[in-house]
């Protein structure tokens, strides 16, 4: 398990059902999330994970769900 950061802009983060709460580090909030998930948030543009966190707020999901789907997304078909 690895865990990707996401600053805190004063909202409370949104938690799925059956996931860990994210804890509060300094102004950053801490989730614990698969190798490959956090590997694909650190390579990430500083404004696309802003656009990412925003985006899970505006759906009402957990940011991890948000990331899962670009990091397992399905191989296309024929």
């Amino acid at each position: 398990m690895a865990s990707m950061r996401v600053r805190d802009d004063g909202s409370a983060p949104i938690v799925a059902k059956g996931r860990e709460s994210p804890f509060k580090q300094g102004e950053y909030y801490v989730f614990e999330v698969a190798d490959d998930v956090a590997r694909y948030w650190n390579k990430l543009a500083p404004a696309r994970r802003e656009g990412l966190w925003t985006q899970s707020r505006k759906e009402g999901k957990d940011i991890r769900q948000v990331v899962e789907t670009f990091v397992y997304k399905p191989a296309r078909m024929k």
